[in-house]
């Protein structure tokens, strides 16, 4: 911990205790209070931005992890945060690139690698968020929350699969409404099933065009 004003000291405490009950936005108020003490103190921006985090304020979160930056750039929890943070306001490709940043400082960083899934899932690149999952379970196999998320990302690949094929199928077959129903409904639990479906309805009209010409 930094040195700081014995007075910003007790602030910081008190924003400690508030986060633990869930008042986050009170806590920001000591963080600030201990901030015009130690304003050179990258934990207490630290602190302050998880707290607008957890509040929901996402752009002066942002701020607070720019700041605690400026003071030590090579913390890697500050660049998985401001990840978070970033993601939360549709910036995604810097969200990618701050979780980037911070596995390069620290490669078995779990929640930088959680956070790296879980943007790369909302921008559809789910090869690669099964590879942060993968990386996860790697360091700590018992983790069961990536073991969940990992499945979701399968899921969600083999639902757009399903998509991509429906529209490639439609050139060539009117394709089943139970088919449609289960990509329209999300219904994962029949989705191999629907793609193999699929796949034998669309060989069928390609055999009988063949025999036609």
């Amino acid at each position: 911990m930094a040195t700081r004003d014995e007075d910003a000291e007790r602030w910081y405490h008190r924003g400690q205790v508030l986060c633990t009950t869930r008042c986050f936005n009170d806590a920001v108020v000591c963080y600030d209070k201990a901030l015009e003490l130690s304003p050179d103190d990258p934990l207490l921006w630290k602190r302050k931005g998880f707290a607008l985090i957890k509040a929901g304020r996402y752009d002066e979160a942002v701020a607070c992890f720019d700041k605690a930056l400026a003071a030590d750039p090579d913390d890697a929890t500050a660049w998985q945060r401001k990840s978070y943070a970033l993601a939360h306001l549709g910036k995604h490709e810097d969200a990618v690139a701050c979780c980037d940043r911070a596995l390069r400082l620290d490669p078995e960083h779990i929640l930088a690698w959680q956070s790296r899934g879980w943007v790369l899932g909302v921008m559809c690149r789910y090869d690669e968020a099964l590879e942060c999952y993968e990386a996860v379970l790697s360091i700590d196999p018992e983790r069961g929350s990536a073991a969940w998320h990992r499945e979701r990302m399968r899921e969600r690949r083999e639902l757009a699969a399903l998509e991509a094929e429906i529209r490639e199928a439609e050139r060539i077959i009117e394709v089943p409404a139970c088919i449609r129903d289960v990509a329209r409904e999300r219904d994962y639990a029949n989705v191999d099933l629907a793609r193999m479906l699929l796949c034998e309805l669309a060989r069928r009209a390609e055999r009988a065009a063949i025999q036609r010409r």
